[in-house]
């Protein structure tokens, strides 16, 4: 809040910032941006007024999928999807999806760094070349980066990071959008949740 002004003055000073501007440049209070403006009306998911703003950060959501490259992280973190009776899960079922890997560059040998992770997700992502219909494949031209649509991350699994996360959180800004996509090492972290969903027996 400003110095000397109430919240009522404070919010009359903001809209009259919002009011005055021209183009796609943002108020010098927070960045904002008119609904007009591209910053503004762009990020709805209508590209008009009506739609859903700000679908961009907030919570990334664990998903059941992962490489079964056998790095401790799958056991410690995800014993309960990535196994049975103490066996590795290899192949995917009803419940997860179980992406192809590339074992020289994704093994226990290598360090758990980004270097060696970021060559891991980029071969990996290669190796992805028959799963579709999980807007991975579908939606981006390599395993790192910012290659998704519209700008978003595409940072594929591998190595210490062997779970897939959709979305991102809201210091990822603009490249965490509806196509984002993420590699996850398991733990619990207050950025990240997941959703759930009820199946039917058959």
């Amino acid at each position: 809040m400003t110095q000397g002004l109430t919240d009522a003055e404070e919010t009359v000073v903001k809209i009259d910032e919002i009011r005055t501007l021209s183009g796609n440049t943002p108020t010098t209070m927070e960045s904002m941006y008119a609904w007009n403006q591209k910053g503004g009306v762009s990020s709805s998911s209508t590209g008009n007024i009506t739609g859903v703003y700000d679908l961009s950060g907030g919570l990334g959501e664990r998903t059941a999928s992962y490489v079964a490259n056998g790095h401790d992280n799958l056991l410690k973190y995800g014993e309960s999807v990535a196994y049975k009776e103490n066996i590795l899960k290899t192949e995917s079922t009803k419940y997860t999806m179980i992406y192809p890997f590339d074992a020289t560059v994704d093994n226990s040998t290598k360090a758990d760094n980004e270097t060696n992770l970021n060559t891991a997700s980029d071969a990996n992502h290669s190796k992805n070349t028959k799963i579709y219909g999980d807007a991975i494949r579908e939606i981006s031209t390599t395993g790192t980066g910012t290659s998704s649509w519209q700008n978003d991350y595409s940072l594929f699994v591998g190595l210490q990071a062997p779970f897939v996360m959709r979305g991102g959180v809201f210091w990822n800004k603009s490249h965490a959008g509806r196509f984002c996509f993420n590699r996850y090492g398991g733990n619990s972290y207050f950025s990240s949740g997941f959703r759930s969903a009820v199946v039917p027996v058959s």
